[in-house]
């Protein structure tokens, strides 16, 4: 499952961050804490709880969870994640399944359909020696990001 929030993107199965598309680098260990910390958005993580999710049977200190907490907040901003003290750690950002985020697009009657390439190309008679109307790459570009601009004003 891949959740959106801001301009992020986090697959919890594969432990994969992205930002606008673009794949960012995140350890192992700040991932689990984050895929832990966004599946469970209402509850307040201890520390307890992360050292044995994310270090079982390992002896590690605290300071190890309060470090990658800090390296999550670096790279989504301080109010990301809240501390509760002698409690622990909650995800604060609004996230919304990818799966979602396409529904909510179609809802506002926009859809994304993919075509396979199995038929043989047509030409156009519009079209001279393969080259189309710059107007016919112009406007469906300029369509999708009016829908991403939308989806990205709506969340």
């Amino acid at each position: 499952m891949k959740l959106a929030f801001e301009d992020f993107q986090f697959d919890i199965q594969a432990l994969a961050l992205s930002k606008d598309g673009r794949k960012i680098s995140l350890k192992e260990k700040p991932a689990q804490i984050l895929a832990m910390l966004i599946t469970q958005p209402d509850k307040i993580h201890s520390k307890m709880e992360i050292l044995e999710k994310v270090w079982p049977g390992r002896t590690v200190t605290e300071q190890v969870v309060f470090q990658n907490i800090g390296h999550l907040r670096a790279l989504f901003g301080d109010q990301s994640i809240k501390t509760f003290s002698k409690k622990g750690y909650q995800w604060q950002l609004p996230c919304d399944t990818v799966e979602s985020a396409l529904q909510e697009l179609a809802a506002n009657g926009i859809t994304i359909e993919h075509h396979s390439n199995d038929r043989a190309p047509t030409q156009n008679p519009n079209e001279k020696d393969g080259i189309q109307p710059p107007w016919t790459m112009i406007i469906p570009m300029l369509v999708a990001l009016a829908a991403v601009g939308g989806f990205i004003t709506l969340s």
